[in-house]
């Protein structure tokens, strides 16, 4: 894992950023929870730190707002574990049956439910976990005095949800990301925060949500989109993704304005509770209309065009 930012990283940050921001939190001029990323950035705090950010497509701003009196039924695509970003490995991986039923636990707890002979669905919900790690290039490898630089940053701060805090364009366009540097927002202790953990290596969580049915010929309209991250580093991918996705929870397929920080104690456990008995029997029968993305790859050519 690298290291926290409290050590190298953080040690090449201009001497004067450091002063400014720790004078902010001495004085109480940072208000809260922009003072919760910033220390953690200075590397005072140790704890779980949870980054949601989700964008709402105009489409799904039209629908009423999800909750448990006012319910979706869904159908889901399991696309499974993925490396969003650079591959590195001894990740101890969860089991995809535990992941799927912790997000089915988490959906349900906010108002999503599976759909049933009796509930037809209206949306389509894919997801998938996994890492988001930088992806480092090096030009001239043989040169000490030419270090590797990051060639996937944009792509995280992105998904950190850095175009809601100016450190990415709203929609992707490279040019314009190249000229929306971080040093521009140096003054937002949010973008600081996000900018720095965008260097780091993360665990990630993405949901997305589709009207459905699909009307073909048409692409599948997108309603909204959720990323969860959290920095990795003296962490364990299996025993950090539920705590995630239960952190996550009030703010799936809910516009976010800017990203949603949450500090999480290393004692949280994450305990997802229904309430409705019935919904939970269901999740724990497996008997949910979630299909794995391997499977529906799996199926014949024909029976895949119908």
């Amino acid at each position: 894992m690298a290291g926290s930012l409290g050590g190298p990283l953080c040690a090449r940050r201009p001497r004067w950023r450091i002063a400014w921001v720790a004078g902010l939190l001495l004085f109480g001029a940072v208000p809260s929870p922009a003072q919760g990323l910033l220390e953690w950035v200075l590397g005072l705090r140790h704890d779980v730190q949870v980054i949601t950010a989700t964008d709402v497509t105009p489409a799904g701003a039209l629908l009423q707002p999800v909750s448990p009196d006012h319910p979706v039924y869904y159908v889901a695509v399991n696309a499974g574990y993925r490396d969003f970003g650079g591959i590195i490995g001894g990740d101890k991986r969860p089991k995809s049956q535990d992941m799927v039923r912790t997000i089915a636990r988490v959906l349900a707890k906010q108002g999503y439910l599976p759909a049933d002979g009796q509930h037809p669905p209206t949306q389509c919900i894919i997801f998938s976990w996994g890492t988001l790690y930088p992806m480092m290039f090096s030009e001239y490898p043989w040169n000490l005095n030419m270090p590797a630089y990051q060639t996937n940053r944009t792509a995280m701060l992105r998904f950190l949800g850095g175009n809601k805090l100016g450190l990415v364009s709203e929609h992707p366009d490279p040019w314009l990301d190249s000229e929306l540097l971080p040093g521009l927002t140096r003054f937002n202790p949010n973008a600081e925060a996000v900018a720095s953990v965008a260097r780091t290596e993360l665990y990630a969580i993405m949901l997305a949500g589709y009207a459905f049915p699909v009307v073909r010929p048409k692409p599948p309209q997108l309603l909204w989109r959720t990323k969860v991250s959290c920095p990795a580093t003296g962490l364990v991918l299996a025993d950090t993704l539920p705590t995630m996705m239960t952190i996550a929870g009030p703010y799936i397929g809910r516009d976010t304005k800017i990203p949603v920080w949450v500090n999480a104690s290393d004692k949280f456990k994450p305990q997802v509770k229904v309430g409705d008995l019935k919904v939970e029997e269901y999740i724990d029968s497996g008997q949910m209309p979630i299909f794995d993305r391997d499977s529906l790859g799996a199926q014949p050519k024909a029976e895949a065009k119908k």
